[in-house]
Parts: C-alpha cells; structure tokens; sequence
C-alpha cells in the first residue's frame, strides 16, 4: 500500500498504558508459579517483562527453566488471568484521562493502532469491555508475529494503514515499547505512570516522556504539526 500524505497515527501499548494491569499481571504470574511449584516472582521481576509476548516473557524471568516447564507456566498464568476476567467483581481500570484521549484523538482525525504483547482473545476482551470497536483502526499482537521489541507489530500498523514512519508515533510505557519504535523509525514517546520507570524509558531511547494524558495530548499537537514536514525532521 503506497503511503498517503497528511496522516497522523497514533499507535498504543495497552498493559501499562491504558490499563492499570499491574496487580492482576503480578498475581497471575504469582499464581501460575504456584501452580507448577516453583518460586513465584516479585512485582519487580514482572514488571520487568511486561509487554513482551508471554511465553516470551516468562522465558526471560525465568531462563533456568526448560521450554516445557515454560509452556506449563505460560499455560497456567493464562488459566489464572482468566479466571480473575471471569469473575462479575474484577475490575481492571483504565489510567485516568486513557479514554477521553483515544476520543479525542478520534474526533480529530487521527488514526488509532494497538501493538500489545496481549493473545489475539486478550485484544478482543479489552476492546469489548471498554467499547473501542470504533475507535481503534487496526490491532496487532503477540499472536501476529514475533514479540516486542522487534518492530514486526509496529511496522503491520505502518503497512495496514498506509502510514509513513514520520507520520507515526508509538506510545507506551516499557522499553520494549521504545525499543521498537525506534528499531522501526518511529517516534517514541514513554509514559511515566506504567510498568518501567522514567530512567528506564530514557535509556531504550525515548524522544520524550509524559507524565498524564493531557501532557500525551499536549505532545501528539506538536507532532501533528512536525509530521507535515520532510522525512528527515530529526528523530535522534
């Protein structure tokens, strides 16, 4: 699809960065760990892994185990998030301002994508539950190819869209979202109230870093203003 001019695309992790998953994710990797009898992990050993793809994940905070102890562990963190999802009493909320943003970049035309270390199921319940069928264009995820940080999700958004790199900038709080955008040449932009810490963002080379959404609004005008100009604007 050749690149259409005039078009600013706004691409969002989800865990970290929309939702406040933090405690559920902790929880369902402390419960999986339990189930298959080993140590379960700390908050910050997960936090560490979130946004990668899970088995993924949970291969990088656990290398000693064998894949098969992996699979079982995959396979037990996923019954356990469910079944907290199954429950009518379990919420999960969005960051503050998450929703109002996404309408808003919506009603001014821009165009929206998802790339999230999340099952294909993972994305369909999340968009079901918060009502985002029509706000987002095009979601990608861990079952659509290789996990983050390479830049496979990131580019399908790119290519589904008709969207050049300087026309897009990817969103998200871990560096496993920074490390992608800018693999992909994209412009990245980290949010201080996730997964990975303000230093860690600006280590995997953030262009910039927000602290609310009104401050990610603030940051998405400026750049919807420097996206008309040529290609090699200076990313850094």
């Amino acid at each position: 699809m050749a690149t259409r001019t005039n078009l600013r695309l706004a691409v969002f992790d989800v865990d970290g960065t929309l939702v406040d998953s933090r405690a559920s994710i902790h929880r369902a990797a402390v419960e999986g760990a339990k189930a298959i009898n080993i140590d379960p992990p700390n908050y910050d050993e997960v936090r560490s892994i979130v946004g990668l793809s899970l088995f993924e994940a949970l291969q990088a905070m656990r290398p000693e185990l064998d894949p098969e102890t992996v699979a079982a562990y995959t396979r037990e963190f996923q019954n356990a998030f469910l079944t907290f999802h199954a429950d009518p009493d379990f919420t999960e909320a969005l960051y503050a301002g998450a929703h109002e943003t996404l309408l808003r970049l919506k009603n001014d035309n821009w165009l929206i994508g998802m790339a999230t270390g999340n099952s294909r199921r993972g994305v369909t319940r999340i968009v079901d539950r918060h009502g985002w069928k029509d706000i987002f264009d095009v979601t990608f995820c861990a079952d659509d190819g290789p996990s983050k940080p390479h830049p496979h999700m990131l580019q399908c958004n790119l290519t589904a869209l008709g969207v050049g790199t300087h026309q897009a900038v990817m969103i998200g709080d871990a560096t496993h979202d920074i490390r992608m955008a800018r693999t992909a040449q994209v412009h990245a932009i980290g949010v201080s109230w996730g997964f990975h810490t303000v230093e860690e963002l600006q280590d995997a080379g953030a262009h910039e870093i927000v602290h609310d959404f009104k401050a990610l609004e603030r940051s998405l005008e400026a750049f919807s203003i420097n996206s008309l100009a040529p290609v090699g604007r200076g990313l850094g």
